[in-house]
């Protein structure tokens, strides 16, 4: 899948779902917006010069009970450069409302800023719930003159955000995520495989200074593969990954004139390098090179406005085994940044399978795999990143699974199988992201999703979905790894 920045104008709901609509009681600081039958909230707020932090807070109610922990968000709509333009200026900044359930529109009820009430509504009687989004916004900048006591008629039209964009499909089938996941938990994996015994304790790694870059795998040993302690509560069991969740899954961008475009998923495995799918960028009648991508890291969603950091490319290598023609057998490409991260909470590596893991998988081994692709109601992709677990599946019960000459001939020795009951898995846009093992508390990247099945021009996840063995490619990695 490959959203594009093209200008578009949100539209104002219409008459056509008018009766979806609450009555605003403000509507000088409040809308509603809708594009492609997705809806969002608009937020026009000035903010008073004498104050460096700026705290937006807003309240809305929503009939009957939210299916999971998730109340919805509360952003900025424009890029931080428009944002402090605004701000200097002294015009309105404009926020965004992500709303809970697809759908369904709760009603504003409060807007305060900086303590003082400027919009006040009745909530629905019960049943209802309460959500109460916060966000603050710290500037030192002074406006270049002061503010008006009125909003002015007409604002700058906002830039079209990253979740409102198209989508091209690949022409072969490639995956990308499909919930109804769920994120591991204590007690759902079975124990992993006993290791092999090592018969000399590995010798004790320095510990790295602040911001010192690891030169190493032997360095990445004692920092790949550690979430922090995320307390963030995951809903719709598990679907969604929250900040600091997974801080190796990165998104890849294609650099256009009009703006850029996500197209595939990766997976961080060290300061300097991507691990994607080669089919991303070299695929019948497609190709992107190194210049034209850019690395979206330290972020759960697809918006290039919220906290995280964006790096461009500047030296692809794809596998010089990956062949168009019988792409999953060796679909692995690497991507070197234009300059190495620093690691922390949200941007952190996976560590990469070693001789300590079994090579062979068996039946029913439970991994994981998590992206921003196709969902199960049509959506051409997540803005927040989803998961679901997956079990592995022998060669045999994948090839016995498959309903087409084309997806059986993908199988080879060097790929693996997956599927999952409820039919969570990857599809289109999910290309590319890792397919991962978590072995005692320890993240481990094993595979790299690489093709799935269609049925009338959907994921048909009742079929396995296929992955590059990363493992039967170690060697290779290992000698094109970037520090």
């Amino acid at each position: 899948m490959l959203p594009a920045i093209l200008g578009c104008v949100l539209l104002l709901a219409t008459r056509t779902v008018a009766q979806q609509v609450p009555p605003v009681a403000c509507p000088q600081y409040f809308e509603y917006l809708s594009f492609n039958q997705q809806f969002v909230g608009r937020i026009t707020m000035h903010h008073d010069p004498r104050y460096e932090d700026n705290v937006l807070r807003v309240e809305f109610s929503q009939r009957g009970r939210l299916g999971s922990n998730y109340i919805g968000s509360l952003s900025l709509w424009d890029d931080e450069e428009t944002v402090k333009f605004n701000l200097r200026n002294g015009r309105p900044i404009l926020y965004r409302v992500d709303f809970p359930t697809p759908g369904v529109l709760p009603k504003l009820t409060q807007i305060v800023i900086n303590d003082a009430v400027v919009c006040q509504a009745s909530p629905y009687p019960p049943s209802s719930v309460t959500l109460s989004l916060s966000h603050s916004l710290r500037s030192t900048s002074v406006p270049l003159f002061s503010l008006q006591p009125q909003l002015p008629q007409q604002f700058p039209r906002p830039q079209r955000p990253i979740w409102q964009t198209e989508v091209r499909q690949p022409q072969t089938p490639v995956p990308a995520p499909v919930p109804p996941p769920q994120r591991p938990t204590p007690g759902t994996t079975p124990a992993p495989a006993p290791r092999p015994v090592q018969t000399q304790a590995p010798a004790p790694q320095p510990r790295q200074q602040a911001g010192a870059v690891p030169q190493s795998l032997g360095q990445l040993d004692g920092i790949c593969g550690r979430e922090r302690a995320v307390t963030t509560p995951l809903i719709f069991h598990g679907v969604q990954v929250a900040r600091g969740q997974l801080p190796w899954m990165v998104a890849l961008f294609e650099r256009r004139e009009t703006g850029v475009n996500f197209f595939c998923g990766g997976t961080l495995v060290s300061a300097s390098t991507v691990l994607t799918a080669a089919h991303c960028f070299r695929m019948s009648g497609r190709e992107i090179s190194a210049n034209q991508a850019a690395v979206s890291l330290g972020r759960n969603t697809l918006d290039l406005v919220s906290a995280g950091e964006l790096r461009q490319v500047s030296t692809l290598v794809i596998h010089d085994e990956y062949t168009i023609d019988n792409f999953t057998d060796a679909d692995i490409a690497l991507l070197r940044m234009s300059t190495p991260v620093s690691f922390s909470d949200f941007i952190k590596p996976i560590c990469l399978w070693n001789e300590n893991y079994r090579l062979q998988l068996p039946s029913g081994y439970v991994s994981y795999v998590a992206g921003w692709g196709a969902d199960e109601v049509g959506n051409v992709n997540t803005r927040i990143a989803k998961m679901t677990n997956t079990d592995i599946l022998t060669e045999t019960e994948c090839i016995r699974g498959l309903k087409s000459r084309d997806g059986v001939m993908k199988v080879t020795e060097r790929t693996i199988c997956a599927s999952n009951k409820q039919g969570a898995g990857p599809c289109y846009g999910d290309s590319g992201g890792g397919l991962m093992l978590q072995e005692n508390d320890v993240w481990l990247l094993r595979g790299v999703v690489s093709a799935g099945q269609q049925l009338a021009n959907r994921c048909d996840l009742s079929q396995p979905v296929i992955y590059t063995d990363v493992a039967r490619h170690i060697n290779w990695v290992r000698q094109h790894l970037w520090f």
